[in-house]
């Protein structure tokens, strides 16, 4: 009758789950800071986030801080205090916004209840120097380069235990071509539709990615893109058809005498011959060589992937556009940020206010605007 208590195969699911921490049947629950159950793509399940980034703003510190000083604490802290929950969960465009609001409020020295006039276009604060802003970079672009960082690592970490799962869930592609229907997705699938949405607005991120040819032993000749212009299956169709082993690897088509060896028939006149001469060349240039096969990136020089290389693609396509900002690292950040506002007209000028309406009350009154009011 007396069953060892040490034992927890043997004690009732209430008993063993008695002493621990975690609520029974309540989600979402919070887990190392991580909420965990909840539906993301709510902006509810984002308050949290949007709360602790309130309170990190205290208005002492935006008080006592030159612009330079706000502008550096702006890319230091406010943009990764939500990096952990934006790794993982595409940020409603609602959260973005009001993200975006917070730091845009800190970096000019307004209260967030505030309702001060900004002449500071916040796009531009975002945009990279080489584009004529500031180099702060955008939370949408932050967000879809962390989600894109787990297409790198299903291509590059294939052995790995999740994107074994992934595989056996959604096969070995991983889904990454089939449209995703409106409604509840998983989070791998919202991964993967947010990239699908990211090519149809011409920034093609998977299309940065190479396979760099070695021995060919783990290159799929026809599904991965391994040459330029896409898989080789999409270019030549009619050639694919014929092809009997739809998985064969690059090394094994390359060692046949000839590429139609393994098709069900020899390709005949008109489109199929045209596509299989072209296949034909295309493979004269090929070359194996004795070293593994591997992913690069082609955004960096050597071959790695980083997140902000995606960053600056996206910020590039969605932001505008200007002048180079000049940038002298050695006078005071604060300088250089006054000489960028003059630059780009960002300051409260006479003829500015007038644009926005105020023109008239400042004429018909006997104050005067001097460069130190401006200042």
């Amino acid at each position: 009758m007396q069953q060892d208590e040490r034992n927890v195969g043997y004690r009732p699911l209430p008993q063993a789950v008695r002493g621990s921490t975690s609520v029974r049947g309540r989600t979402p629950f919070s887990y190392l800071g991580s909420t965990v159950g909840g539906s993301m793509s709510r902006i509810q399940a984002w308050a949290d986030v949007v709360h602790r980034v309130k309170n990190r703003l205290s208005k002492w510190k935006m008080k006592m801080l030159s612009i330079g000083g706000r502008l550096t604490l702006l890319k230091s802290v406010l943009g990764s205090m939500p990096i952990f929950h934006m790794s993982i969960f595409k940020a409603p465009l609602g959260v973005l916004r009001s993200l975006e609001s917070i730091r845009s409020h800190f970096f000019n020295g307004h209260p967030l209840d505030s309702n001060k006039a900004s002449w500071v276009n916040w796009k531009s604060v975002l945009a990279s120097k080489d584009k004529g802003g500031l180099g702060v970079s955008s939370l949408y672009a932050l967000n879809r380069a962390l989600l894109f960082k787990w297409i790198w690592r299903f291509y590059t970490h294939d052995s790995s235990l999740w994107v074994r799962v992934i595989k056996a869930i959604y096969g070995d592609d991983g889904n990454m071509d089939t449209l995703v229907n409106t409604g509840y997705t998983s989070c791998w699938m919202s991964i993967v539709q947010e990239v699908n949405n990211l090519a149809s607005k011409g920034i093609d991120l998977r299309g940065c990615l190479c396979f760099k040819l070695g021995n060919g032993e783990k290159v799929r000749f026809w599904d991965q893109r391994w040459l330029e212009g896409g898989t080789l299956k999409m270019r030549f169709p009619r050639i694919y058809a014929l092809e009997l082993c739809k998985d064969i690897t690059v090394a094994s088509k390359i060692i046949h005498p000839s590429l139609d060896s393994s098709f069900r028939r020899s390709p005949r006149g008109g489109v199929e011959q045209h596509q299989f001469q072209n296949l034909c060349m295309l493979m004269n240039d090929v070359c194996l060589l004795p070293r593994a096969d591997r992913w690069t990136w082609k955004m960096s020089g050597s071959g790695d992937f980083s997140v902000a290389s995606v960053r600056q693609l996206i910020d590039d396509k969605i932001l505008p556009e200007a002048h180079k900002t000049r940038w002298v690292r050695y006078v005071p950040i604060k300088v250089n940020v006054i000489a960028w506002k003059v630059k780009s007209d960002s300051l409260p000028t006479r003829f500015n206010i007038s644009r926005r309406g105020g023109g008239m009350c400042l004429m018909g009154s006997s104050i005067r605007m001097s460069s130190g009011w401006l200042g």
